[in-house]
């Protein structure tokens, strides 16, 4: 008991109060020495020790009576006064937990309760480095009574990183969690903690927009809280904060080595968001399905690798939005090379500013100089998607992309309210996208009602607060005049999508040709280019439409033999012209007919397509 100041009274009274718990014959002396017939001591009872001098300190009832009264023992809930009816008739109990933590049993006060999911400490060598966190550790390594915190998005990681912490310290970590934290449960598990050698990390999973005011003054053992808001205070304990951003490149290559050494991961693809304990869990999924017999190329082992991780972080994005984890590149942009000299510039910013701010002789950034904010506008299907896709890869993040129909609120302040989780979510490891965004980020309008009113003073908080954010916003729209005017000077890059013309047409039917079916040697690209004015997206969806209609054409003709080799499927201009007519339909468009070489083959009679005839 050694992490209470106790006086020598208070130790006895320890023992006396788990002594009926662990010693049958010591439960029988106290039964019948109790009025009621209980195995405890009373208030009595300790007062005749006091008054025969085996209670040190104590001599009377009356002492016994004040010092309780200031007594850390019984502030902490390790020692408790229950019952009804006179003072000396109530019984002296072990807290909940304590005589069980005592004896070796298992068991947590209130309603806090162990975490059982792994908390790695590898895959996190640089983050140990930063220098709060190198603060952290040596406050635990001292078991120096400061109150360490660590707030995000992401609770139950933000958890696992400070029991990894722990345990990188010297130290055995566990991780309690509860929906809400209490100063009473808190005081009593750490006791507990400390009685079996651990250091307690307390996670709150619940709804965290209130302050929480924890104290826990006479316990010096470090105190570890994870918990999504920072609103915490730990009077008198001085309150350390720990970062839980998102880890660097050398961290996460570092991590999927680590997860399962065997299997050679380090080349699988991972959400930058995962942290070491998603990367445990996948791992742990990946080995279930080798056991089964499954999974024994390096492809298909990376494959479900991945989408266990992506399972696992499935349910980590905030209401009205969803986390992608990028997989486009540069190769897949067709933009013009003032465009693509854009984004590169901006990419270049953002690994200029982690590099600058990063070093200590670097002056506190004012506000807007740190992130950075982005506008993509042109009419639809021109790859502003694709973009934002490109760059957060670029920049070895997630892809956070709002869907604002979830976001906007008829109620007064529930609007900022997601948008600010939205936020938060974003700063781990994402980029943020905000699609369509002209309908968030509206002009302001004349105010007519109330509702006009509030809608202005969202706009103006969504102005501020894109200005100060640190990390990456990309807005996008149809139609940049629909944007408010004061978007423009708050954006440090304004990259414009226009129609692809003939050039870039044929490079993105090049692009989005089916790598599972080969093009007839008839099939005029630079045809299909000049005649059908379509939108990157229309071509893609018409190229992948034509390899599905030639694969259905091809299964028909595939001999029944397994032992014969398989063919690639083959388009040809047949099926690009009903796929690219399907296109047209549904866009709206008038379809300009079929490709020229469509008119001229058999006898000068032309075919039959889409249930059109084309002569």
């Amino acid at each position: 008991m050694s992490i209470l100041q106790l006086r020598a009274w208070e130790r006895d009274l320890t023992v006396l109060a788990v002594v009926g718990h662990r010693d049958a014959e010591a439960a029988a002396a106290l039964r019948t020495l109790h009025p009621h017939g209980r195995p405890t001591p009373t208030v009595g009872l300790v007062a005749e020790l006091g008054r025969r001098g085996l209670m040190a300190g104590l001599t009377t009832a009356a002492d016994l009576r004040l010092a309780v009264a200031d007594s850390p023992l019984l502030a902490t809930g390790v020692v408790r006064v229950e019952g009804d009816g006179p003072w000396s008739e109530r019984s002296v109990v072990a807290g909940p937990a304590v005589w069980e933590a005592l004896v070796g049993l298992g068991g947590w006060p209130g309603d806090l309760s162990a975490d059982p999911l792994p908390s790695p400490d590898w895959g996190l060598d640089e983050w140990l480095d930063l220098p709060g966190v190198v603060t952290a550790r040596r406050a635990i390594e001292a078991r120096r009574a400061y109150a360490l915190g660590a707030f995000g998005d992401r609770p139950g990681a933000a958890a696992a990183r400070l029991a990894a912490l722990v345990r990188v310290s010297g130290n055995e970590p566990v991780i309690l969690r509860a929906p809400q934290l209490s100063s009473r449960d808190v005081q009593l598990a750490m006791v507990v903690a400390a009685v079996r050698d651990l250091i307690p990390v307390f996670c709150e999973t619940g709804d965290s927009s209130s302050p929480l005011e924890l104290s826990v003054p006479y316990v010096t053992l470090p105190l570890l809280v994870a918990r999504g808001s920072s609103a915490l205070t730990a009077y008198p304990r001085a309150l350390i904060r720990v970062p839980v951003a998102a880890l660097s490149h050398h961290d996460r290559v570092a991590g999927l080595r680590s997860a399962a050494p065997d299997l050679r991961l380090e080349d699988a693809r991972s959400s930058a968001s995962a942290e070491p304990r998603d990367l445990a869990l996948a791992a742990t999924d990946l080995r279930g399905r080798l056991a089964l017999g499954r999974d024994q190329t390096d492809v298909s082992r990376h494959r479900t690798f991945s989408d266990a991780v992506e399972r696992h972080l499935s349910g980590t994005a905030p209401q009205g939005a969803v986390l992608v984890h990028p997989r486009a590149t540069w190769d897949d942009l067709v933009l013009a090379d003032d465009r693509l000299g854009l984004l590169r510039d901006a990419v270049r910013r953002v690994e200029l500013q982690g590099a600058l701010h990063a070093r200590p002789d670097q002056p506190e950034p004012r506000r807007g100089e740190r992130g950075l904010r982005m506008l993509f506008h042109g009419p639809p299907g021109t790859g502003k998607t694709l973009c934002a896709e490109v760059l957060a890869r670029a920049l070895g993040r997630d892809l956070l992309v709002v869907n604002l129909a979830f976001l906007v609120s008829k109620w007064i302040g529930e609007t900022e309210k997601n948008l600010e989780n939205v936020f938060d979510a974003a700063e781990r490891a994402s980029v943020l996208f905000f699609d369509e965004a002209d309908a968030l980020f509206g002009r302001r309008t004349e105010i007519g009602d109330a509702r006009d009113r509030y809608a202005n003073i969202e706009t103006a908080y969504l102005l501020g607060r894109i200005e100060s954010y640190d990390g990456v916003v990309v807005l996008s729209t149809n139609l940049r005049r629909n944007l408010d005017s004061a978007f423009a000077r708050r954006l440090e890059f304004i990259v414009p999508f226009d129609l692809p013309d003939a050039a870039a047409r044929e490079r993105l039917w090049r692009l989005h040709a089916p790598t599972w079916a080969r093009l007839s040697p008839d099939v005029r690209l630079e045809d299909l280019a000049a005649l059908y004015d379509l939108t990157g997206a229309l071509i893609r969806n018409a190229a992948t439409a034509a390899g599905y209609l030639a694969a259905g054409d091809h299964a028909a003709d595939e001999p029944g033999d397994p032992d014969t080799p398989r063919k690639l499927p083959t388009i040809t201009d047949e099926h690009l012209a009903r796929a690219i007519e399907r296109e047209h339909d549904k866009a709206g468009m008038a379809y300009p007919g079929a490709p020229p070489l469509l008119h001229t083959v058999g006898n000068g009679h032309g075919r039959r397509l889409g249930g059109l005839a084309h002569a």
